[in-house]
């Protein structure tokens, strides 16, 4: 039987069949199973193959002991299977990693053979235009700012409650198909309480902290902000935040076959960028490692409040690791980044409202009709006709586990520039107004 069909027995005789390799990191191999809403995680070990050693039975008793927020939504396991090493999960139908938002090599390979959009026609970096045509068809920026904020939110309730999640990848955050929706994260094996010293250190290559990397510290709250930072910035830009000019184009002194540096820092320059040894690509008080038109233009992509992260996390957080924000600020701020974003309808790229900029920035179709939703603490963009639901963080004080509910719902009319409540729902609140913004001509 192929391992896309393996069958798996768990402890109570269930039987799962697998039916898709859903996500495959250095530590496991996540399969879909017949069951819509159930997966199954089996460990690895350094060579690839299943990791028989690992001893599930301890991996689940410690998990259940730690103090895990109320309903925080992390696939914990629920079965150990019987035969082989792992456990079985739940996992929403349609939940896909944060992977699906990079073009891998089997899709950039299909893309070869198919025609890029118009609006791609004068980029001639061929790789480049591929990677923006995936971008918009798996959202842009908005989608990828949603997704983003709603892992940040998860974090900052384990963070709050002590914990550390460890090996925060593409591969263990998972997001629904449709906004608004949940946010789930996989792989709770690494999961433990924050210590003063010692404890397992996990991380996904190219993502971990310095501290950790340079094997100077373990996993703690602000490692996992790194890790998180690095998988936003590559989303959302498109590049890593520390391959740039000195890995790219290195001087004859510093090349690939060059000494090791002293205190063991590695002569591979791909590798002192993974390990934090080169400035911030966007660094303001450094630009020996910048990246000329790298990735895409961080004003489409990133708020000046989220710059600022990026500044702090990658700059001075480089080497202080005290330095960088906490899981808080990412969540608030993505969320608002979210929320003023508005969708092209001819590319399908989004980008933020600016007043006086009437053309999309990438293929320059007139900027279309929306509404704003206000209050006295937030705003919002409304970008469609019909039903629409306001959330909890228009009316209220920005939640980590409530800011999506629904709070009222409007019946939006952007022709006629009304917005009404919904038949059968609770009356608007008085701090509540809406601005129409006309389409660009």
């Amino acid at each position: 039987m192929s391992e896309k069909t393996k069958q798996l027995v768990d402890e109570s005789g269930n039987i799962h069949q697998c039916a898709k390799e859903l996500a495959r990191g250095g530590q496991g191999v996540v399969y879909r199973t017949e069951d819509e809403n159930l997966a199954i995680k089996q460990p690895l070990g350094p060579d690839g193959e299943l990791d028989n050693d690992a001893d599930m039975h301890k991996t689940f008793q410690r998990i259940r002991t730690l103090p895990l927020p109320k309903n925080i939504p992390i696939s914990l396991p629920l079965a150990i299977l019987r035969d082989e090493p792992g456990y079985v999960m739940k996992l929403l139908s349609e939940m896909k990693p944060f992977a699906i938002f990079s073009l891998n090599g089997e899709q950039r390979a299909e893309q070869d053979n198919e025609v890029l959009p118009q609006w791609l026609s004068g980029i001639s970096d061929k790789k480049m235009a591929q990677d923006l045509a995936h971008y918009a068809q798996t959202g842009s920026t908005r989608r990828r700012l949603y997704a983003l904020y709603k892992c940040a939110a998860i974090l900052v309730r384990l963070h709050n409650a002590g914990l550390i999640y460890g090996d925060v990848s593409v591969n263990n955050c998972f997001i629904g198909e449709n906004i608004p929706c949940e946010c789930w994260l996989i792989d709770a094996d690494n999961l433990r309480l924050e210590r003063l010293s010692g404890g397992n250190t996990v991380y996904t290559p190219h993502l971990g902290a310095p501290e950790i990397v340079q094997g100077l510290d373990s996993s703690r709250p602000r490692t996992d902000c790194w890790a998180f930072a690095v998988m936003a910035f590559n989303m959302l830009a498109l590049c890593h935040p520390f391959i740039g000019k000195k890995v790219l184009e290195p001087d004859e002194e510093a090349g690939w076959d060059a000494e090791p540096a002293a205190d063991g820092i590695p002569a591979d320059l791909d590798e002192q960028a993974y390990a934090g040894y080169l400035p911030f690509i966007d660094d303001e008080d450094d630009d020996s490692n910048e990246l000329p038109n790298g990735g895409l233009p961080r004003q489409l992509v990133l708020t000046p409040q989220i710059r600022r992260l990026f500044q702090e996390t990658f700059g001075a957080g480089r080497t202080q690791p005290h330095r960088r924000p906490s899981m808080a600020f990412w969540a608030l701020e993505l969320a608002q980044a979210f929320d003023n974003s508005i969708v092209c309808p001819a590319c399908s790229m989004s980008y933020f409202y600016v007043p006086n900029a009437e053309m999309c920035p990438y293929c320059q179709t007139p900027r279309p009709a929306f509404a704003i939703a206000k209050t006295n603490r937030w705003q919002m963009n409304l970008l469609q006709d019909g039903a629409t639901p306001l959330p909890h963080r228009l009316f209220h004080p920005f939640s980590f586990t409530s800011s999506d509910t629904t709070e009222y719902e409007a019946d939006v009319s952007l022709t006629a520039k009304t917005a009404k409540r919904v038949r059968g729902t609770s009356q608007f609140p008085a701090e509540l107004t809406f601005e129409f913004i006309e389409g660009a001509k």
